[in-house]
This record gives C-alpha cells, structure tokens and sequence, in this order.
C-alpha cells in the first residue's frame, strides 16, 4: 500500500509540474508574461524533471 501512496504523490507531483509548464508556455505565448532568464530556467527545469519522470 505504502508503493501506491508513493506513486500517487509522485503522480500529483508530475500533474502539477504539467500544469505549470501549461500555464507558461500560454501566458509567454499571450505576451502575459515574460519569459526572463529566471522564470525560462525555472520552465526548463519543469519540463526536464517532467521528461526523467515519464
């Protein structure tokens, strides 16, 4: 049981990390956001992690 727990957090963790690329790439895409240094490093650390995860 505790296996699935684990995968199920992971699983929420990776959905969340999704959502948030989402919700960058649309916004800089609008020209709602800017994509700066730190927020496109902070982009391809989520789209990385989401890459070794799937």
């Amino acid at each position: 049981m505790a296996i699935y727990v684990g995968m199920q957090a992971q699983l929420q963790q990776l959905e969340d990390l999704v959502k948030q690329a989402e919700q960058y790439t649309s916004a800089v895409a609008h020209g709602a956001g800017k994509a700066d240094q730190g927020t496109a490093q902070a982009q391809q650390r989520r789209v990385s992690y989401c890459r070794n995860k799937a």
